[in-house]
């Protein structure tokens, strides 16, 4: 991987150098201006860039159509320090050297428009193509790493995706877009919003995606005189998404509704390998509505009220009999802070949360004949409130403290503490030394299910918390190159994991020995009269726990991206080369791999639209994702060469 850090800061010098001469000579981009840059995610409320607790990273709008990025996963993985994964039924994020293969994503929270979107049952954060929002909807990401407990309470132990949408303001029309790719693929939406006369700010969008899939090797079921290891048509996935939000006079309201099917080829959980019905649907609904206002020149507030409710269903088909999984989950909430700036040089947050999730039901049955398995309703409540204290200590340096008390309807009460002190010597640079601690209690599926096929329940499950600390510096060197480096170490306690019973063999939730990790990333970026832009990074990651090394956790990442326009065309061009290095897996081990992907995307026309043309893994390249304990896979093969055609136009 040193080799590999190597070959992308000599691309990195050659992309700059290449494309810094000939293009056409316009303004480009100060990146010393990207401190100045506003958040949201990391406190809860607006602040610039460089002031946030965090090392936030952010993900346009403009990099979503320049990269071609195809979900919230792919987005993410083109930031430093992130990996994804994908078990060809979800999509999976490792942050930081800790990705374990099957966790639904439970330790990142997800918030769309700050509202949070992990489900009351699983803690799910779906951010693959089965994600509630689809990506021409958004305007921009925040991924704020590291814990986050002291203001968002559970889940927030590596880091929080924050999805910020567009509003009518913003769009001022209408835009659609049409997607057709390898195996099948469609893919066909609309959005549109405006801000009307009267002041209702209005936007909607609608999304449907099908794609057929192609067929697939197994090696574990290459069997002669049973099978060939080819999962035929057995890939095949298709899904609807619709938002809506309407704002005026600080009033809030919106809707997000999703549903998604996804064929399962990997024959997980032991059932018949090649054969047609297993699958897996996801759907969930999401009400917000919200009240935001200044109430005198020292006090602002936000309250909220949302209501949200998931549905899962699944086959698995076994020899004689298909098996069904069914989950359904409901639960409301309220959500209030309030904002004081009267003291000086303080700026306080003061919020409470509550969350009733009134259902949380799990069901397991033999369709036919019929024979129950398992029946299990756990309702149950949390309760939060938190502080926090933005104090500047001088013009350069800034103190950041936050506490959060925490009670859910099964164990004791946690605190959560976080600090973050900030020192930016110049307005070009900043130095942040950060500390926290987060946790995630036993959600409904680890502590209850057990359909006694191939899992049991533990409802004597402890939370997991989790420490950091993290050292980092931002520093832009000149109006067109940027410096980024961050050193942090974290240890887990009593994580959370499926391991086997040695007395039965059945998967059950345990709390496990503690992990230990520390970490490098460091991050170079530029961009060059013409519009050109380059941005390098590499990350160095060691995770250690007692019984051996954890499975999908690379040692190394290194990312590499370039975009900007052809020189004599009306076209403009992205490339994203990325190498993860290689991870330990349940059995062996997979190898680490370096894919890469090209986009082309045509100058904007009013009368024609915009054409796009994106191949990724351009290579071609084989590569493979360790399997969770689930599966009768240790590796499980990732997608070869992909083509995708877009045309988008607004009105």
């Amino acid at each position: 991987m040193v080799k590999l850090f190597v070959r992308l800061m000599a691309s990195l010098a050659l992309a700059v150098s290449a494309h810094a001469h000939g293009a056409e000579d316009v303004a480009g981009l100060s990146l010393e201006d990207l401190l100045k840059v506003e958040v949201e995610g990391a406190s809860r409320y607006l602040q610039p860039l460089a002031e946030a607790p965090s090392s936030v990273g952010v993900v346009t709008a403009a990099d979503i159509k320049q990269f071609g990025f195809r979900d919230l996963a792919d987005a993410l993985q083109s930031l430093g320090g992130v990996h994804q994964s994908y078990d060809r039924a979800y999509t999976y994020l490792g942050v930081r050297g800790f990705g374990r293969p099957g966790d639904y994503n439970s330790r990142i929270l997800l918030l769309v428009d700050g509202g949070r979107r992990n489900d009351v049952l699983y803690d799910q954060a779906m951010v693959g193509n089965e994600a509630p929002v689809d990506l021409d909807w958004v305007k921009r990401i925040e991924f704020v790493p590291g814990p986050a407990s002291s203001i968002y309470g559970g889940n927030a132990l590596f880091g929080i995706v924050n999805t910020i949408l567009w509003s009518g303001a913003d769009l001022n029309g209408s835009r659609v877009t049409v997607d057709a790719g390898s195996g099948g693929m469609a893919r066909a939406g609309v959005i549109s919003g405006r801000l009307t006369d009267t002041g209702i700010d209005w936007v909607a969008g609608l999304s449907a995606y099908r794609r057929r899939g192609g067929d697939l090797y197994f090696g574990e079921y290459d069997i002669p005189g049973n099978s060939d290891g080819i999962a035929r048509g057995l890939d095949g996935e298709h899904s609807m998404k619709f938002f809506a939000k309407a704002s005026r006079d600080g009033w809030q309201a919106s809707i997000n509704l999703a549903s998604r099917t996804k064929d399962v080829p990997t024959a997980y959980y032991g059932t018949v390998f090649n054969a047609p019905g297993n699958f897996v649907r996801d759907r969930s609904a999401n009400l917000d509505l919200s009240h935001a206002a200044t109430l005198s020149a020292d006090w602002s507030h936000l309250a909220r009220a949302y209501l949200g409710n998931y549905a899962y269903d699944a086959d698995y088909p076994y020899v004689g009999v298909v098996n069904r999984d069914q989950a359904r989950a409901g639960w409301w909430g309220l959500d209030y802070r309030a904002t004081y700036a009267g003291l000086r040089g303080h700026k306080l947050i003061l919020g409470a949360e509550y969350r009733r999730d009134s259902r949380v039901l799990q069901r397991n049955f033999d369709v036919a004949p019929l024979a129950l398995r398992l029946d299990n309703s756990q309702p149950g409540e949390t309760r939060g409130i938190f502080v926090q204290d933005e104090w500047r200590l001088t013009p350069q340096w800034l103190l950041n403290l936050g506490l959060r008390t925490d009670r859910y309807s099964v164990g004791d009460a946690i605190s959560s503490p976080r600090v973050a002190l900030i020192f930016r010597p110049a307005s070009a640079a900043t130095i942040k030394l950060m500390a926290g601690q987060a946790f995630r209690p036993p959600n409904a599926y680890e502590r209850y299910y057990g359909d006694g096929i191939t899992s049991k329940s533990n409802p004597d499950l402890k939370p997991e918390y989790i420490r950091t600390r993290e050292l980092a510096a931002d520093y832009a060197v000149s109006p067109s190159l940027r410096l980024k480096a961050a050193h942090y170490r974290y240890t887990i306690r009593d994580l959370l994991d499926q391991v086997p019973d040695p007395a039965d063999g059945l998967l059950i939730y345990r709390n496990q020995a503690p992990m230990q990790a520390r970490g490098w990333e460091l991050e170079i970026e530029t961009v060059r009269p013409g519009g050109w832009r380059a941005r390098a990074s590499m990350s160095w990651q060691s995770v250690e726990q007692a019984g051996g090394m954890p499975s999908n956790m690379p040692r190394h990442l290194g990312k590499l991206l370039v975009d900007g326009p052809v020189p004599g065309f009306n076209w403009t061009v992205g490339v994203i080369i990325q190498g993860v290095g290689r991870r330990h897996s349940l059995i062996a081990g997979v190898p680490g791999y370096v894919t890469g992907n090209l986009v082309m995307r045509q100058a904007r026309s009013e009368r024609q639209g915009v054409w796009s043309l994106a191949l990724y893994n351009v290579g071609d390249r084989s590569y493979f994702d360790p399997g969770a304990r689930e599966h009768g896979e240790d590796a499980l093969p990732q997608d070869g060469r992909q083509l995708r055609v877009r045309w988008e136009i607004g009105f």
